[in-house]
């Protein structure tokens, strides 16, 4: 299923090199050389995740519980992942 994410976010992120118009990232500031993810980027992980979701809960409704299971499992995973990164990111800024 991970394979699936990423793959799939790789074949959104093809653009050409060097074109700005087309780029699904924020052009680098002269003050920071981090490369931010766009906020629409974030919306279409979002947006995927949730489709993945609504394919896994049609699984367990017809029967198919382990790859249901996964899917939930994995998705969690993410949610955990991300609850956690922000627990770090407030104690930094205290």
């Amino acid at each position: 299923m991970t394979k699936t994410l990423m793959s799939s976010a790789r074949q959104q992120s093809k653009v050409r090199v060097g074109d700005p118009s087309t780029s699904p990232f924020p052009v680098r500031s002269k003050r920071s050389s981090i490369q931010w993810p766009a906020r629409q980027e974030i919306q279409e992980v979002s947006e995927q995740l949730a489709r993945i979701q609504r394919m896994g809960i049609c699984s367990e409704a017809k029967g198919d519980y382990f790859k249901s299971g996964d899917v939930a499992y994995q998705i969690q995973e993410i949610i955990r992942a991300t609850a956690e990164l922000l627990k770090k990111s407030q104690r930094a800024r205290q």
